[in-house]
This record gives structure tokens, sequence and C-alpha cells, in this order.
């Protein structure tokens, strides 16, 4: 397998089709899934999550894909929530966020359970969904450039893709909550440091550092991997998933609170909330 390319496909903001957003590569064993909207930071809507979760989905069905790596092309790895798409929804946010964070639950929970391990490979920014959609994944790599942020407490919403199930299992209840309020900003090294991520590379090396770490997972014993897979994702994939449900029922819950656009404007408009 060659080396992974950012280019992406052409593109503008409005008239992408939905495959175009997520790309999918399966060659070699290996399933090379790649968000695939920079111009906007690889933002998830809804035409965003309903790709993923197609590919995922896809991958879950292939015989022939033993690892996944998850990258994005551009200079970030996703930037969360389209908060421009979520502002242009304000008669209807209720809408806007079921039709959006369904499809990506869906894909997120999908990750967690293919029989295939997954590589996150993190450039630049993975602010709120983007960082869920990270610590949905079995190895992180991240590149020096990446900063991991929480986001959601700008926005007075709690969180979603499973963030606050999965920092609280990696970081323990304690600086998990911490994380989720009023500490959530990491960069790569602060990462490494309390284990969000596996690895840290430069920039520039980070495609080629994911190919090695793939090709190690494929040198070993197929039906061991993918049974380890499993077992170490039975763990917690059945809450996991409970809890996805939650978080949504927490998301738009805060949604219809009357604080909630104010902030959405306030964040759009770089301006403290009034």
């Amino acid at each position: 397998m060659g080396q992974i390319s950012n280019s992406g496909a052409s593109q503008t903001d409005d008239t992408m089709n939905n495959a175009s957003l997520v790309l999918l590569q399966i060659e070699d064993g290996i399933a090379l899934l790649t968000l695939n909207n920079p111009a906007r930071m690889n933002a998830v809507d809804q035409h965003m999550a309903r790709a993923l979760a197609a590919c995922v989905q896809t991958i879950a069905t292939s015989q022939t894909a033993r690892v996944v790596i998850l990258r994005a092309a551009g200079h970030a790895f996703c930037a969360g929530g389209d908060i421009a798409a979520m502002q242009a929804r304000r008669g209807d946010l209720h809408g806007f966020i079921t039709e959006t964070i369904d499809p990506f639950h869906e894909a997120i929970l999908g990750l967690r359970r293919l029989r295939a391990p997954v590589i996150a490979c993190v450039q630049g920014a993975a602010a709120g969904g983007g960082f869920s959609l990270a610590m949905a994944c079995d190895i992180v790599l991240a590149a020096t450039s990446a900063r991991f942020v929480v986001a959601y407490p700008k926005l007075g919403a709690p969180a979603d893709g499973g963030l606050s199930f999965s920092l609280v299992q990696r970081l323990g209840a304690v600086r998990g909550f911490e994380a989720l309020t009023i500490g959530g900003s990491y960069d790569a090294p602060r990462a490494l440091e309390l284990a969000l991520v596996n690895a840290v590379a430069n920039d520039a090396d980070l495609e080629a550092t994911a190919l090695e770490w793939a090709r190690r997972l494929l040198a070993l014993a197929p039906q061991s991997l993918s049974e380890l897979k499993s077992l170490v994702a039975a763990q917690s994939t059945d809450a996991f998933a409970e809890h996805l449900m939650r978080e949504k029922a927490a998301f738009l819950r805060c949604v219809a609170a009357p604080e909630f656009l104010a902030r959405v404007d306030a964040f759009i408009q770089k301006t403290r909330p009034a």
C-alpha cells in the first residue's frame, strides 16, 4: 500500500454528496476511512454523519478489512459539530440535533463494535465530536499539531459521541469530570502523558507511523486479533450503547434551554455569551 494522501476529492461546501464526504478504500487488509471535508475542518452535520455510518457498516461486512485507519483530509482531524449549520437551523434545533446525532452515534458505536481494530490518525483540531470520534478508536496516534478539545461547555451542551463515557473511562471520574467541564484542552504531549493517545509523531511522519502500526497488527494471527478486539470491546460496549442514549437525551434538553442559542451565536461571533 502506498503513502496515505490527504489531498481529498474536489468539492464545494454545499454541493458535496454524502459519498464524497467520507471516503473508504480497502486494500491489503487495511481499510482507509477518510473524513473528506477539509474546507469545513471535517465538521459533522447530518450528511457527514450518515456517510460515516454507511462506511463503517461497509467495513463491518467486509471479508478483507482486518485493520482500520481513520484519518482526515486537510489540517484538522474534525472540528466537531457543524455550528454554522446548527445556527442556520435555529428554528428547528431539535430536528437538526436528532438528524445529526443519530447517525453519528451509529457510526461511533459501529467503530467500537468492529472486529477489526481501529487506528485514529489525528492532526490539528479534534474538537467536540472530533474528540469523541478519536476516543472511540482502539489506538490513537497524534501528530505534534494535534489538539484535543472538549468544546461542549462553550455551547452550553453536555457531550455526545460517548465522550462523557470515554474520558471518564480513560482518565477516571475526577479527572474525567474536570476535562468535561473546565479543563478539556490537551496538546499532543499532554494527551500522551494522560494516555489519551498511544504515540505522537511529527506531522510529516504521521501517515507512515499509522501504516507501520497497521502492519504490526496485520502480522498477528487474524482470528486471534479479531477475537481480542471483541473481548476488549465487550467489557464496555453494551454500557457505552446505553450511555449514548443518555447523552442524546441530555443534549436535547440543553438545546431546549433558553441560553443555548445565545451561546451558539457567541461561539460563532467569538464573543462572550450575554
